[in-house]
């Protein structure tokens, strides 16, 4: 098992323009048609893509979590196949990354930062790419709405999408499963089909813009449970700008008698403690999606902790998917890995058990 380093963590952070640039370089230099591919912007597209590696690679070496590199490579590798790379090409990318390193970094280069890289070209190429087809089975009747909703909003028209969900509540779904079952497998869905490059950045926008819409229509419409006197701080952490999976947990807890405190996208790690302490929270719930936001959550919870040790500290997203126990090495008192089981967590965390039911 690979060991935290939190000087190498920083040093990677702090030289991640240099080291992206010099990758990208290097990429270009060896690999000339990417021009007639990406265009003039092409050294800028593949500076982005280098220092979200670098970042990645940061985030493994401050929790000591290697697969943290590899599931962010093996999700990169997804996305060039779809739109044409071959696994030639996205080992170039691996190397061009280990040589910006050797070039920026020189003898202060861990070995460990070159094995993360290392493990993680070797656990791409021994394994197949993971299965891209939909999860959504048409003959399932809750799959099949799910199916009606995007593609009416494809077709751009999402007051027909939404009429599509709320006409089912109370007939083949609850608010909950509407939410949990049609709404978030949709963003899934075209999350997936983004990834796969049949589906353009405006369309995963319209979706998103629409499902946040619906969420607040059936909250609206829905009735809640007697006010049970908790109350639940939600926010995504900073850098991290999608917020959709947050904000349906804060409506399901508030469906269920929680006063929640929805904060949003990319709130600041410094402003969290204020908002707990004015709203009097019991529970935080934070969010993230990538592994590189993984040190703006650890400041988060750091500033949390020392400001007051009442409100439980939830986190959840994308990042910790396939790492065992990363939510206890960063400091908090659980993880969730899906909406439905959030709410049961936020209760065992917070609700005292009566002993008499």
């Amino acid at each position: 098992m690979m060991r935290a380093d939190a000087k190498a963590a920083q040093l990677l952070e702090q030289s991640a323009a240099e080291i992206s640039q010099a990758a990208s370089r290097h990429l270009l230099a060896t690999a000339p048609d990417l021009v007639r591919q990406f265009g003039s912007d092409v050294g800028s597209i593949w500076q982005q893509h280098f220092d979200q590696r670098v970042l990645e690679l940061a985030a493994a070496m401050a929790t000591g979590e290697s697969r943290l590199f590899a599931s962010r490579v093996s999700w990169s590798r997804e996305a060039m196949t779809a739109r044409g790379q071959d696994d030639a090409f996205i080992k170039s990318t691996l190397v061009s990354l280990r040589y910006a390193l050797i070039e920026v970094l020189h003898d202060n280069l861990s070995n460990d930062i070159i094995t993360v890289i290392d493990n993680a070209e070797q656990e791409l190429f021994d394994n197949k790419c993971e299965s891209t087809e939909s999860a959504l089975d048409p003959r399932n009747p809750v799959d099949n709405i799910v199916l009606q909703y995007l593609q009416a909003i494809l077709q751009g028209n999402s007051r027909e999408a939404i009429r599509i969900v709320i006409d089912e509540i109370d007939h083949r779904l609850t608010a909950k499963t509407a939410i949990l079952n049609v709404l978030m497998p949709a963003q899934r869905e075209i999350g997936r089909l983004w990834h796969l490059g049949d589906v353009t950045v405006a369309e995963e926008h319209q979706v998103t813009a629409t499902t946040q819409h619906t969420m607040a229509l059936i909250s609206q419409q829905t009735k809640h449970q007697t006010d049970n006197g908790y109350t639940a701080v939600c926010a995504s952490v900073a850098g991290n700008a999608h917020d959709l999976g947050i904000r349906a947990i804060s409506y399901l807890l508030e469906m269920e008698g929680w006063r929640t405190i929805y904060l949003g996208a990319d709130v600041p790690a410094y402003d969290l403690p204020a908002a707990v302490e004015f709203y009097d929270a019991n529970i935080i719930m934070l969010s993230l999606g990538l592994s590189s936001q993984l040190p703006k959550l650890r400041t988060a919870i750091d500033a949390l902790k020392q400001h007051s040790p009442r409100p439980q500290i939830m986190v959840g997203g994308n990042a910790f998917a396939g790492v065992t126990g990363l939510w206890q090495k960063i400091g908090a008192d659980g993880y969730s890995p899906n909406g439905e089981q959030a709410i049961i967590l936020a209760k065992e965390l917070v609700i005292p058990v009566n002993p008499l039911n």
